[in-house]
């Protein structure tokens, strides 16, 4: 027999090459998970660049005059000094003198011309240069440019010489800022900006998600292949009509839903035909991973292959399988069995061909409740009496439970939810049944057949799945008071 060792290998200590192409799968899986969650991170982002933009504008009025430079009377040398004239006015105003001269020749003295700003363009090839006089308050901007018409070329003449400066043209400040306000061009930036963002969480959150998408990403954790990956999918809804689980005997169920389950119980019974196993487990790493939804599926494929099959709800904080054939608590279970109140025939429940031992009366974890002599009796009893037998158990990433169970049964299914369990974790919890070389493989549940189809089951009734950071009130919870499984 081909056996599996664990190592304690780091499972990302090996980069590999950047995927576009499940990149964008990833990020288009969180626009379509986390939408109403981003829309308002674009709506804030948007908002608050608004109500920057509309805090910190401030009008820009601008007066110009240019100017002809005539000193040689060649062009070409003409155009060599407006060229370092048009350079030098900007350092000549931020001069102490010059302002000072400037001030003083200003006849409306309330005018700050330190509010204002030198600018200056030169007419390449040409002896023109224009300087601009800008302000945030428009009534600086022609008085200050009026006395710079007068201080500056001697300023100019004082550094080049005699020079003949010809104003060409002189344009006033208009009371329309140069930059007028427009609510639309601050909303659609305030929208790029959101939009930039949004962009960015999206890419991060593909670039740390370390959850099970596909068959590759288990293949880090174990060597062992995938049974079958089960779609996400929904039942036809109809109205006015009572919760109904997502089972194969739900003639309302999507037909690859039902080809997928019956495939995986099919190839499970190739496995386990040639090993000669007749008892099969089934776990998973975190809560709400569908793995008594596929122990229910597994053992209904079973009967429907003409398998003599018994499902055992092993899940003894919380049992579960009952409630789906409805007579959970109603009962006598596997429970009642260990403290003696009922044999193995009388806790047995029929629904139609398949047999169903459900949790019993009293709840709690295995160890507390388990009698190993009497369960080494129960599935001696069982195994001589029925073809396929399955056992649903607690998450085993969270609890002890599947492991101590593990003894009685000859092989594992491992069901993986798609997006939920990381990848460390499932390596944590699949870990005893890879030491002791008892998994038949692992079931990748609510697979996405493409990146459109993500997250149905909640919607009809048979399960309320949660976010991950639902699942930390089971290690805050006393052990009595755990519960494993809300729902399948």
């Amino acid at each position: 027999m081909q056996t599996e060792t664990r190592t304690d290998r780091n499972v990302y200590s090996s980069p590999e090459p950047m995927d576009f192409t499940e990149i964008l799968e990833d990020i288009l899986r969180c626009l379509k998970r986390y939408w109403i969650q981003l829309l308002l991170v674009l709506v804030a982002a948007a908002a608050v660049t608004v109500a920057y933009l509309n805090a910190s504008y401030k009008p820009v009025y601008s007066a110009k005059v240019t100017y002809a430079v005539n000193k040689t009377g060649m062009t070409e040398n003409d155009a060599a000094l407006a060229k370092r004239l048009s350079s030098s006015v900007a350092k000549i105003y931020g001069t102490y003198e010059f302002q000072d001269e400037l001030f003083d020749s200003i006849q409306e003295k309330s005018l700050d011309p330190g509010k204002c700003w030198i600018s200056t363009q030169y007419t390449e090839g040409a002896n023109l240069f224009t300087v601009t006089v800008s302000s945030n308050d428009f009534r600086n901007v022609d008085p200050v440019l009026e006395a710079f018409q007068q201080v500056y070329p001697r300023w100019a003449d004082k550094s080049n010489g005699s020079v003949e400066l010809e104003t060409v043209d002189r344009v006033q400040a208009s009371q329309i800022p140069d930059n007028p306000y427009s609510m639309i061009d601050c909303a659609v930036k305030g929208l790029l900006v959101g939009l930039v963002l949004v962009a960015a969480l999206t890419f991060l959150y593909a670039q740390t998600l370390h959850t099970v998408r596909k068959e590759k990403d288990m293949k880090k954790v174990t060597s062992k292949g995938c049974i079958a990956l089960i779609p996400d999918t929904k039942m036809k809804k109809r109205t006015n009509e009572n919760k109904s689980h997502l089972l194969i005997s739900n003639k309302r169920i999507d037909w690859s839903f039902k080809q997928s389950m019956l495939s995986a119980q099919s190839r499970l019974d190739q496995i386990m035909s040639r090993q000669e196993q007749k008892v099969l487990l089934v776990t998973s790493t975190l809560p709400q991973e569908g793995k008594s939804l596929m122990s229910v599926n597994l053992a209904l494929a079973a009967v429907q292959n003409g398998k003599k099959t018994v499902i055992i709800d092993g899940d003894l904080r919380n049992p579960s399988v009952g409630r789906v054939f409805g007579f959970e608590g109603k009962t006598l279970g596997l429970s009642d069995f260990f403290d003696r109140k009922a044999d193995p025939d009388e806790i047995i429940t029929r629904s139609g061909e398949l047999a169903v031992i459900g949790g019993g009366t009293r709840t709690g974890g295995v160890s507390g409740i388990i009698s190993d002599e009497m369960m080494e009796d129960l599935m001696g009893y069982l195994r001589r009496v029925y073809d396929f037998i399955v056992i649903d158990t607690p998450p085993s990433g969270l609890f002890s439970d599947a492991a101590i169970l593990e003894k009685y049964a000859d092989t594992c299914l491992y069901v993986v939810r798609q997006d939920m369990a990381t990848l460390h974790e499932i390596q944590e919890g699949i870990a005893p049944f890879i030491i002791e070389n008892k998994l038949a493989g692992y079931l990748i549940n609510r697979s996405s057949s493409s990146i459109s189809s993500y997250g149905k089951y909640g919607k009809y009734g048979y399960s309320k799945y949660g976010h991950y950071g639902k699942y930390k009130r089971y290690i805050k919870t006393t052990e009595t008071s755990m519960n494993t499984e809300d729902t399948l």
